[in-house]
């Protein structure tokens, strides 16, 4: 029994020595309870031991006449101070004394154990809760971020006025993170020490980068000399014109980047060569000849022409392909046109007798109808039409003005006579017809007049008005042969006559009608006064003409086959007697 005894003392004491760091552990804890472990300090301020109001009233007392720090904002050489109190920081004290408090008070229970030893042994040194406006902080560097904030500019090229080229070097762009910025601003704040803050900044490369090769282009063309020419013609194209044709074009660089190039204006190019062209463009000439039934010759009265038009497309092809490769000269390549009808093949033109004839008398007209009868059946004299063409009348006739030689006569405008410029033309359009008619052509476009005309009758229903542009006289030569016309206008009988020359078909012509209806009466006579003419003079300008429906028909055979079977309707308005009835007195 006594070696038990003893043996139980120094278990006791192996208890004991056991039980003394638990022992210690719940001391320690029971006497920090509700207090801050020791080694916790903020700011080298020692809060070990203290209760939460007690390090709050102590950290208040510590840090009241804190007015915040020194804050620079640095970005390469450039400065901005700012404090902290401008951005709104202040200290929560109470924040920061239960922050001291919960060391070694997370986690489990060994974690707090070596979180409280730590503390004990080598201390923990925390940073006050410091709180700010962040706005206003957001503010403050944004200001700062716009004044930095440079975009990127691209390389690039120019042409200056005097045609020296100006370079637009390369730049990165940058542009301020500001929440990076913040929040370097956050932790310098918290530390409650005046600090640098520098600018996080993200920089942008520029995409144009490389603008040599573009360079070296354009000086090239700017020193450039070019000269057009065609049949002894010479246009030298002007340093400012070539200037304006330069452009300069994004291309993908090897290295990643995007590189000019010279690109030539095609469009400004093709502008330039429409100017040229006008000068260059003209209508082939056909010849126009007299013919002499006696001997069959053909005299030519007008020689033809070629026509000349610019290849404008292949044009500016040669003109970019010249200034690439610094070439002076550029023959433009032009199309020739050949007439349709030229003096040298004249004796493949078949004209051998007449093959139809129109006359339409004209006695009675004024000397400005005749005149204008007279210079509008010229404009057909001599015309030869290829097979297969249609004739135009008003493609030949040209524009009737007083410049072309007309004058002011009687014309039907709207629901009366009056004078206007051209009066008479209407005489040689209806003669025209008249000979396709009994030709046999085929008529592809024919006009009635409004009202009937005297000149154009007998017979009635075979008139063609013209009116230009709207209202034409048309007819193709449907024939083999070509075809020629000539016109005579005798002014002693008063008849103008269409002559139609060619090699014969053997077509006959049959006329049916005119087949008359809708026979409407004109009504009385109207009286309109004129201050113009003296008091009691009347002055008959219309004469009274019933109005009718005209039905004409024509067949045209070669041998028993039928070639056409036309039907030609012509309304025509009555028309009443107008009398002018004078009222100036005096």
């Amino acid at each position: 029994m006594s070696i038990r005894k003893w043996l139980l003392i120094p278990l006791a004491i192996l208890f004991v020595l056991a039980s003394l760091p638990t022992l210690s552990f719940l001391l320690y804890q029971a006497a920090f309870a509700g207090r801050i472990y020791l080694g916790v300090k903020v700011l080298g301020l020692n809060l070990g031991g203290l209760t939460i109001p007690e390090a709050e009233t102590l950290l208040r007392n510590e840090f009241i006449n804190y007015k915040g720090c020194s804050i620079v904002i640095s970005y390469g050489n450039r400065h901005w101070e700012l404090s902290s109190g401008e951005v709104g920081a202040t200290v929560d004290y109470r924040a920061t004394a239960f922050m001291a408090y919960s060391i070694g008070r997370q986690g489990s229970w060994w974690k707090q154990l070596l979180c409280q030893g730590t503390a004990l042994v080598r201390g923990v040194n925390l940073l006050p809760v410091v709180t700010f406006d962040r706005g206003r902080a957001l503010s403050l560097l944004s200001r700062i971020a716009r004044e930095v904030n440079t975009p990127a500019q691209d390389g690039g090229l120019s042409i200056r006025v005097d045609l020296s080229l100006e370079e637009v070097q390369p730049r990165d762009g940058v542009e301020v993170d500001v929440e990076a910025t913040l929040r370097q601003v956050e932790e310098l704040i918290a530390s409650m020490q005046p600090g640098e803050v520098k600018l996080v900044v993200n920089t942008f490369p520029a995409a144009i980068v490389d603008t040599s090769k573009a360079k070296e282009q354009a000086e090239k063309l700017l020193k450039s000399r070019l000269i057009l020419r065609f049949g002894g013609k010479m246009w030298a194209v002007e340093p400012a014109i070539i200037a304006s044709w330069i452009k300069f074009s994004q291309v993908p660089a090897q290295d990643g980047h995007i590189a000019l190039e010279v690109k030539l204006d095609e469009g400004g190019i093709e502008d330039f060569l429409q100017g040229i062209a006008a000068f260059i463009n003209r209508e082939p000439l056909d010849a126009r000849f007299d013919f002499d039934p006696a001997t069959g010759s053909l005299t030519p009265i007008i020689y033809s022409r070629k026509g000349y038009k610019l290849k404008v497309e292949e044009a500016v092809s040669l003109v970019k392909q010249a200034l690439l490769e610094d070439r002076e000269y550029v023959d433009l390549p032009v199309e020739v046109l050949e007439p349709k009808v030229s003096v040298e093949k004249a004796y493949e033109l078949g004209i051998r007798e007449l093959v139809s004839k129109a006359t339409t008398s004209f006695k009675g007209s004024s000397a400005a109808r005749v005149k204008n009868i007279k210079r509008a059946a010229a404009q057909f004299h001599g015309l030869v039409i290829p097979p297969g063409e249609i004739f135009s009348f008003n493609r030949y006739l040209g524009k009737v003005t007083a410049a072309n030689g007309y004058e002011d006569s009687l014309i039907i405008w709207g629901d009366r006579t009056r004078i206007g410029i051209g009066g008479g033309v209407c005489q040689v359009s209806t003669t025209a017809f008249r000979a396709a008619f009994w030709g046999g052509y085929e008529i592809i476009e024919r006009h009635a007049h409004g009202y009937r005309v005297h000149w154009y009758e007998p017979p009635l229903g075979l008139d063609a008005t013209v009116y230009a542009p709207m209202v034409d006289f048309k007819f193709r030569n449907d024939t083999p042969y070509y075809l020629l016309i000539e016109t005579e206008v005798d002014e002693k009988k008063g008849t103008l006559t269409f002559y139609f020359y060619s090699t014969p078909t053997g077509r006959t012509v049959e006329m049916q009608g005119p087949f008359l209806s809708n026979h409407v009466s004109h009504g009385p006579p109207e009286y309109r006064e004129d201050p113009t003419l003296p008091k009691g003079v009347v002055k008959q300008v219309e004469w009274a003409v019933d109005g009718v429906d005209v039905e004409v028909r024509r067949i045209v055979k070669e041998g028993d086959r039928v070639v056409h079977r036309d039907v030609f309707f012509s309304r025509y308005k009555p028309w009443n007697a107008v009398y002018l009835v004078g009222t100036r007195e005096g």
